[in-house]
């Protein structure tokens, strides 16, 4: 009796030994298939869609052209090309980011004489026109996407809108003319307006259209080239970092 028990218990363990090895053997196949094979370089693949903070310097050149002047009275003396500076800071998700930015932009113009839309000389009085410090403070919001040629190269475009705070003065001096010549014209005794400030609103709208592209040379740096509109004509460049 004894022998046979002992044989049966010999078994009996036997079986849970093979038992407990199968099922081992089986989760461990399970693993195996739910389980992605490791990156053979030891890192992990970032988040496409993890919500990113950018920061940057940004260097844009303003430019106000004399015919774009000149839609708007008879004859200017000229028009501007001047270098803003600014800073902006960013949160990107995806291809889509939402942008914030402040800007100092200066737009000078040389003195000269400006003629108002349907005046003649020498029957009208033109204005001698001088730009005192003038420029504007601005602050916008614009809304931007991309779309990737290549990992580190993407197409960015968008726009938004935000304010100007207006900086210094335009002043302006009355002329008259000896005829259309513009060699006889000069200041007179008596003008009413001597370098008198033109009436400029102290704030301004603000509004962008933007294009570009966005060089990505490592993961969190970023580098835009874009063009457009920010209510003046502008090209510029920003260096930043994504954190």
């Amino acid at each position: 009796m004894k022998s046979r028990l002992a044989w049966m218990s010999l078994c009996c363990g036997a079986a849970l030994v093979v038992g407990a090895a199968s099922a081992s053997a089986q989760v461990a196949l399970d693993d195996e298939e739910g389980t992605p094979p490791p990156d053979p370089s030891g890192s992990t693949l970032e988040d496409p869609n993890k919500t990113m903070i950018g920061a940057g310097i940004r260097l844009r050149s303003v430019h106000v052209p004399q015919g774009l002047i000149e839609l708007f009275v008879e004859r200017a003396e000229g028009g501007s090309s001047e270098f803003g500076i600014g800073l902006e800071v960013a949160r990107r998700k995806g291809n889509f980011e939402v942008q914030f930015g402040l800007e100092y932009d200066k737009i000078y113009i040389e003195p000269g004489i400006w003629i108002d839309k349907g005046d003649m000389l020498p029957q009208d009085e033109p204005d001698f026109v001088e730009f005192d410090g003038f420029g504007w403070i601005t602050a916008e919001v614009t809304f931007l996407n991309h779309t990737e040629i290549i990992k580190q190269l993407s197409v960015r475009y968008g726009g938004g809108a935000g304010i100007g705070i207006i900086r210094g003065d335009i002043r302006r001096t009355d002329y008259r003319c000896g005829s259309a010549d513009l060699e006889t014209c000069g200041e007179y005794g008596g003008a009413e307006n001597v370098r008198r400030p033109y009436d400029i609103p102290p704030v301004m709208l603000v509004v962008n259209a933007i294009i570009g592209v966005q060089i990505r040379p490592v993961d969190k740096v970023f580098i835009n080239v874009e063009g457009g509109i920010r209510t003046l004509p502008f090209f510029g460049v920003t260096g930043g970092y994504y954190f």
